[in-house]
């Protein structure tokens, strides 16, 4: 049995699905432990994903509906907002609404993939 065959078997079985799992996120804490600057990577890829999430949906699905951009410009907005709220202190109100725009975000481009699905 070839790589490519063991990982596809692997992967189809819930339990081989929580093993990856498992090692995936260990080897993310072992790399943030031996090599304390990977650790700014990992806290600055959450809003910089989002935000390349949001332009993937802009370029992409932007055209289809008026949800699609909705949904492409929160998510940006979110991840942009994310990042200040990483990088300025803010106080909690200021901080919550930060993360609430990006919840609305990924909500709102949830709701535009199920809607382009069932049209």
């Amino acid at each position: 049995m070839n790589t490519v065959k063991y990982a596809d078997r692997l992967a189809d079985h819930p339990l081989g699905r929580l093993a990856i799992l498992i090692v995936g996120i260990a080897i993310l804490v072992s790399a943030m432990m031996f090599y304390p600057p990977f650790g700014s990577v990992v806290w600055w890829a959450f809003p910089t994903l989002f935000v390349l999430k949001g332009v993937w949906e802009l370029y992409f699905h932007g055209a289809d509906s008026t949800l699609s951009v909705v949904a492409g410009f929160l998510l940006v907005l979110g991840g942009i907002s994310r990042a200040l709220y990483q990088l300025v202190p803010m106080d909690e109100f200021t901080g919550t609404v930060a993360n609430l725009i990006l919840l609305f975000g990924v909500f709102a481009m949830m709701y535009a993939k199920h809607y382009r699905e069932n049209e």
